[in-house]
């Protein structure tokens, strides 16, 4: 047996002001562990965030999910395939009694939320472990249609992932259909961004893309919560 992604689910969300280290625990303590990696089918996720001079290399004109100078932090979820149905139901009931404990954060917003078919991987390193590995962190990028693809081999991109929207879940942007490419680096993910610059701007009609650098969260702490 080979384990493969399904579909992946998606979270990029925007603490509120003053409100970035109590998310961030929130989150990794309680939200992710208990309603997204405990869910049926979930077999690798991950965190990752974007701090001011992140969000300073986005494009000016990539607003698919609105204003490029907002949205913080990500995680993202690989599912086995055919167990993505599960997981929805699942989570459902899980969503119901956290409420009940009075488990919810209302500090934050979400941005976008919402689940992505696997469409293709490439590079070194299997992306079904990729997550696991470590790596310093990841760029983001999402376009309505001809999503960048990274050539591969690369020095920079050690797996990079191509997801195709299949719902969304709950957001803000109320993104249109698109497409949207993960790819984890191998080294300072700004640095990565920086050099594939021009292929990344001015994508999409009226410029309805996005692309981001982002870091690994550590866990177990609050590094990077006061960069955002």
């Amino acid at each position: 047996m080979t384990v493969e992604i399904g579909t992946a689910i998606v979270s990029y969300i925007e603490p509120h002001a003053g409100q970035a280290v109590a998310f961030n625990r929130w989150y990794e303590r309680d939200h992710f562990p208990a309603t997204v990696k405990a869910g049926p089918g979930v077999f690798s996720a991950a965190r990752f965030v974007a701090t001011r001079d992140c969000k300073a290399l986005r494009p000016d004109d990539g607003r698919l999910f609105g204003d490029p100078a907002y949205g913080s932090y990500l995680a993202v979820a690989w599912v086995l395939p055919g167990k993505q149905a599960e997981w929805d139901e699942w989570v459902g009931g899980e969503m119901e009694t956290i409420a009940a404990q009075g488990r919810l954060f209302a500090g934050r917003d979400h941005v976008q939320t919402a689940v992505y078919e696997c469409v293709s991987q490439s590079g070194a390193v299997d992306a079904t472990v990729a997550l696991e590995c470590g790596f310093p962190g990841a760029i983001v990028v999402a376009a309505e249609s001809n999503v960048p693809r990274f050539g591969t081999p690369d020095a920079d991109i050690a797996a990079a992932i191509e997801l195709r929207l299949a719902r969304t879940i709950i957001s803000q942007a109320d993104a249109p259909p698109h497409d949207l490419l993960f790819a984890l680096c191998e080294r300072d993910p700004l640095a990565a961004f920086s050099s594939r610059r021009d292929r990344l701007d001015g994508r999409g009609a009226a410029g309805a893309t996005f692309a981001s650098p982002f870091l690994a969260t550590i866990p177990g702490t609050d590094t990077y919560a006061d960069e955002i």
